[in-house]
């Protein structure tokens, strides 16, 4: 946020936050409708797992499919998001955020990634028209 946001702004922001709570806790939870009505019918996906950029709803939600078979094919799912940088332009918004996240057994694995948003506001509604996924790099090592 920058130092000339507004209350009306930072409590939008608030609201877009928990947005992207309910996503991942949809996400937990298998529920691909819910997941759906988050995001815009012409939202766009750069997954993580997925070489290709996920286009429109057939396309997501086929994606959607093989997602939840992967994570059910894994052990219990954890997260936790940190935000760091969130801003609003009128009726669109960006939200940058860490997304570390760990798989029980089986096939366990853990990761943090990179994820930004970009949100668009229609009659009063915030959707996600834009998700874009990337593993944080590990600090380079450098010999003493």
């Amino acid at each position: 946020m920058t130092e000339t946001t507004t209350t009306a702004e930072r409590q939008e922001l608030a609201r877009l936050r928990q947005l992207i709570t309910t996503l991942f806790e949809n996400f937990g939870n298998g529920d691909i409708d819910a997941m759906e009505t988050l995001l815009a019918d012409d939202c766009t996906l750069w997954d993580l797992f997925v070489p290709d950029l996920v286009v429109g709803r057939q396309q997501r939600l086929d994606f959607h499919e093989t997602d939840r078979a992967q994570s059910k094919a894994r052990g219990e799912f954890a997260w936790n998001i940190t935000f760091v940088r969130e801003e609003m332009w009128g009726d669109v918004a960006l939200l940058c955020y860490y997304f570390d996240f760990t798989y029980g057994e089986p096939n366990a694995m853990s990761a943090s990634v990179r994820i930004t948003d970009l949100l668009r506001r229609r009659d009063g509604e915030w959707k996600i028209v834009h998700h874009h996924e990337g593993r944080t790099p590990e600090p380079p090592s450098f010999p003493h």
